[in-house]
């Protein structure tokens, strides 16, 4: 039955075809106003349409996070084999959560998924999982120190920032209401990580990256 549902999302979702995702893998996105009580209901509609965004957001880039893991391709060789697949988070999110939702319901290169939390950047070790998620809340300065710590392993890193520091294979950007992400080819060809063609038609390429031109 588990193959049967993975088969059924084998692809990429398109940014309408994720909210589908969304609702079949980790459900729907809570309705906040049923938690509150009536004493502590925000006077302005604002504060409470910001959370219902932002629990959105935490809901797609899990999604994608978990996409990212089903269409890579690691090297692979006798020193690394491992038998559950690893997403690491580092720092307070809303994603951890929700990939949680994902990692109870699904599977990822037909392995069990690991959620790992870390609080710092320094808490991180080479080896510890195959996808990490730098999430905003880590200082610049952090995350560049952990992405260059990083950079000679096989690590995807996923960032959410404006600046990414060099080693970062893709970052998530809003535009709109929605939420996109950049790849960086070259660091996943440097990383010698496959990206899957599905992924890098959905995303754009980084500034600094030079798109795939293939033969």
């Amino acid at each position: 039955m588990q193959r049967d549902q993975d088969e059924c999302h084998s692809f990429v979702p398109a940014p309408g075809a994720v909210f589908v995702m969304i609702a079949l893998i980790v459900g729907p996105i809570p309705c906040f106003g049923q938690t509150i009580t009536p004493a502590h209901t925000p006077t302005s509609n604002s504060l409470t349409t910001s959370t219902v965004q932002t629990a959105k957001e935490s809901n797609i880039k899990a999604v994608y996070l978990y996409s990212f893991g089903r269409f890579t391709t690691w090297p692979t060789s006798d020193s690394n084999a491992v038998d559950q697949f690893t997403i690491g988070v580092v720092g307070p999110t809303g994603v951890h959560s929700s990939l949680e939702k994902i990692a109870a319901k699904r599977t990822i290169q037909e392995m069990p998924i690991q959620i790992r939390h870390y609080v710092s950047a320094s808490e991180v070790t080479a080896g510890d999982c195959q996808l990490l998620f730098v999430t905003q809340s880590i200082p610049a300065a952090d995350a560049a120190t952990l992405a260059a710590r990083l950079r000679e392993t096989p690590v995807l890193i996923a960032t959410e920032t404006g600046d990414c520091p060099v080693g970062t294979v893709v970052n998530f950007v809003p535009e709109g209401s929605s939420i996109h992400f950049e790849i960086d080819i070259e660091e996943a060809k440097r990383k010698r990580l496959a990206m899957d063609a599905r992924l890098l038609r959905q995303g754009k390429p980084m500034p600094s990256s030079t798109p795939n031109q293939g033969p």
